[in-house]
């Protein structure tokens, strides 16, 4: 076989453009064909000679040595000036350091445990994490078995009494305090902050919805303080919304592959395609009122004179999807420790972290001039 390297050589001392392609040193040059250029010259060597590849004439054989000659002596010429200037520029360089000095490495970017975890999660759609009787109960322990004395109890407890106190706001047809915002916005993050360190142990599943509400719900937080006060968090509703939409797209992406799973496995379980249809409904009525957030800057300044009744509408819905998002993680909890298991559980988590709640805060909100999205 024939290799060719094709060189490029400036030979500035004699000041023309040399071009060659070059046998490899380890074949044989007598047998083969190469090429140099040189000005308007095409050289072509065929056995042991050179040709210039037009017609012959009586000085051919003059002329074609003349080229040899003089391509060799470009391109050794060339050669050399290259090496030594780059002979002087190392000895310049090694003169003026006494040890050499290591080529310096980036250390590796250290990436936190959680975003890890949050990563694996997402890919594990392989695991099974299915049981063969998934609707049978299972008992653990109790209610008053858990860990209930610390910061995350404490404020899962508080958000319960907060979301009572929002019922009978919502009956009574008042609109929240800036002072509830403000409360219900530093209980659901704590909840979510305090939770993290438990839950790399749950089934790839189970992480996968905590951490994909954990997004929800940083949306969510701020745009119930947008709504309290537009002066000061209103922009938060772009950094934040797109934390949502990553949150959205790593949640459905997950389920909707495990699903499909279970369908082509003959598993699939019809029960909790309402309780993700109608999460779908919901996030994306979320995505539409984000978008016309996005869309319009002065989104504050121009829909609250249209529509009166709209800062305390988001409010109320950001304060009932957090409560949701917040009792379904707890009904995860109640699951794996087996306070409440099988399809008590199930029927609980869709019924009343989904719909209930969604409904009646439909029904006690129709009135007011207000739209969502």
């Amino acid at each position: 076989l024939w290799a060719q390297s094709k060189q490029t050589l400036d030979c500035e001392m004699l000041g023309v453009q040399y071009m060659a392609f070059v046998p490899m040193p380890s074949l044989s040059a007598a047998t083969h064909g190469a090429t140099a250029t040189l000005g308007t010259h095409v050289l072509q060597r065929q056995g042991g000679a050179w040709n210039d590849g037009s017609a012959a004439t009586g000085s051919s054989v003059v002329a074609h040595r003349s080229h040899q000659v003089v391509s060799v002596a470009a391109g050794i010429c060339a050669t050399a000036f290259v090496t030594a200037r780059r002979g002087r520029r190392l000895r310049r360089h090694a003169a003026g350091a006494d040890v050499a000095v290591p080529p310096q490495t980036t250390p590796p970017l250290e990436v936190p445990e959680e975003i890890k975890d949050i990563e694996m999660a997402g890919k594990d759609i392989a695991t099974p994490h299915w049981s063969q009787q998934p609707l049978k109960e299972v008992k653990g322990l109790t209610m008053e078995q858990l860990d209930w004395p610390n910061l995350h109890g404490a404020s899962c407890m508080a958000s319960g009494v907060l979301f009572l106190a929002e019922l009978v706001r919502f009956v009574a047809g008042l609109p929240p305090s800036d002072i509830e915002c403000y409360f219900a916005a530093m209980v659901y993050a704590v909840i979510y902050a305090s939770r993290f360190d438990g839950i790399r142990p749950l089934p790839a599943h189970f992480r996968v919805t905590f951490y994909a509400t954990t997004g929800w719900t940083v949306y969510y937080i701020s745009h119930l303080l947008a709504a309290t006060n537009p002066a000061i968090f209103a922009h938060w509703v772009y950094p934040t919304g797109i934390v949502f939409l990553a949150s959205t797209i790593y949640f459905y992406k997950h389920w909707i592959e495990r699903m499909y799973r279970h369908f082509v496995e003959d598993r699939f379980r019809a029960y909790y395609l309402p309780g993700l249809i109608g999460l779908m409904y919901f996030h994306g009525l979320d995505c539409v009122d984000l978008f016309n957030q996005w869309l319009d800057p002065q989104y504050w300044q121009h829909v609250p004179l249209r529509l009166t009744d709209q800062a305390w509408t988001i409010q109320d819905v950001r304060l009932t999807g957090l409560f949701m998002s917040s009792m379904a993680l707890f009904m995860i909890t109640l699951h794996n420790k087996g306070v409440l298991t099988g399809g008590r559980n199930t029927l609980i988590t869709v019924l009343f972290t989904i719909f209930v709640p969604a409904l009646f805060l439909t029904g006690t909100h129709a009135t007011l001039n207000a739209s969502f999205p």
